[in-house]
């Protein structure tokens, strides 16, 4: 009998945690690309596809200036999400008395569904009011990103080796 493992063995175990953190990189990765597409997403609609100001002209500079990094290391993932316009946290947040404080905006983030997107007015002419998208994308990533590893624990569990 040397060689067959009884399902609910240790080294069963042991080798699905095994093939779970070998899988982790990848899932951190696929996390990180869900994030920053979901923040092109919510800059395309709060900044790009609204009405244009008067006095600017739209460089795209912000949406550029998105990045995105995932890591892994042996039991957890990591996504980091951002931009390196100096005033992306402007467009994140608002601006002066139509500004939202990041406990404003956490709450709005508690009870947006999965993947949605928040949406405030901002516009080329309506620039006080926030315009999340950093938010909305690290929410949509999270989701997604267990989401990913439950079914890779699904898959991993329902092989019997």
């Amino acid at each position: 009998m040397k060689g067959k493992v009884k399902r609910g063995s240790a080294g069963v175990f042991r080798q699905r945690a095994e093939a779970l953190r070998k899988n982790l990189p990848a899932l951190a990765t696929q996390g990180a690309r869900t994030a920053e597409l979901h923040a092109r997403r919510g800059l395309m609609l709060n900044v790009y596809d609204t009405v244009r100001g008067e006095h600017y002209r739209r460089t795209r500079t912000l949406l550029k200036s998105i990045y995105a990094h995932g890591e892994a290391n042996g039991s957890s993932i990591g996504i980091q999400l951002g931009a390196d316009a100096p005033y992306a946290s402007v467009i994140e947040y608002g601006s002066g008395p139509m500004g939202l404080t990041p406990e404003q905006l956490n709450g709005y983030l508690e009870v947006l569904p999965p993947g949605g997107l928040l949406r405030f007015g901002r516009s080329g002419r309506a620039y006080l009011l926030p315009g999340p998208f950093i938010g909305p994308a690290l929410f949509a990533a999270r989701a997604r990103t267990h989401q990913r590893v439950r079914q890779l624990m699904q898959d991993l569990w329902r092989d019997d080796r």
